[in-house]
């Protein structure tokens, strides 16, 4: 646990350049591995013919530079978003002159390694274990999740990203907020908790029920 202390007392650029490297990292690791002309292939065979869909690919991939651009971007208003978020938590249990947003929002990009584990996890799987697949199947896919249970047929694209969503890397990453709030804000243990049941977890859901709108909306 001093390790988990330690890791969680760098300083928040330090983590911030390294939660979006190792993201980065990933992401270029799976489209130079993970997503070839064959798969992009297999996945539009039935609406292109070989030739379209290299030139497709082909295209997508000289663009593919905005999506690195913008992830930073996209990452860093996910953690202020999660930061606020449980900081209203903290109003609410009048502890704010003790901790400061600044802090939780640290804590908050430190307890992102959780999701690039994930995302380690989802690129070992289909690089050694996976065998034939498609986009399709790199989307539908997300380690520890509810969602492999099932197979993409036979759920309907709404119920997806909840299935997705409910997975225990997602509990471990709720488990480090608490434990952070606790250790590095020294808030009591029972409160901690207390503000990320009461704020993180009815966000997450009023997050995925719009996610669930929204797509049932396209798809209508």
């Amino acid at each position: 646990m001093n390790l988990l202390v330690r890791y969680y007392n760098l300083k928040g650029l330090h983590l911030f350049i390294g939660i979006v490297a190792a993201n980065l990292i990933l992401i270029w690791l799976s489209k130079a591995l993970l997503i070839n002309d064959v798969v992009f292939y297999n996945t539009y065979s039935e609406q292109l013919t070989y030739d379209r869909s290299l030139k497709l690919f082909e295209d997508l991939n000289r663009f593919s530079w905005i999506s690195y651009a913008f992830f930073p971007i996209m990452l860093l208003i996910k953690f202020s978003l999660v930061s606020l978020v449980l900081y209203i938590g903290i109003i609410f249990c009048n502890i704010q002159d003790k901790v400061s947003l600044g802090l939780v929002f640290k804590i908050v990009i430190a307890s992102e390694l959780v999701f690039v584990g994930a995302a380690f996890v989802k690129f070992i799987w289909f690089y050694f274990f996976a065998g034939n697949y498609d986009l399709n199947d790199l989307s539908f896919f997300y380690p520890l999740s509810l969602i492999n249970f099932f197979k993409s047929g036979d759920v309907a694209r709404y119920w997806i990203f909840p299935l997705q969503t409910v997975n225990l890397f997602h509990l471990f990453y709720i488990i480090l907020i608490s434990y952070g709030l606790n250790k590095i804000c020294f808030i009591d243990k029972h409160d901690s908790d207390k503000i990320v049941l009461f704020s993180y977890i009815p966000a997450l859901v009023l997050w995925v029920a719009l996610i669930m709108f929204l797509t049932i909306d396209v798809t209508l």
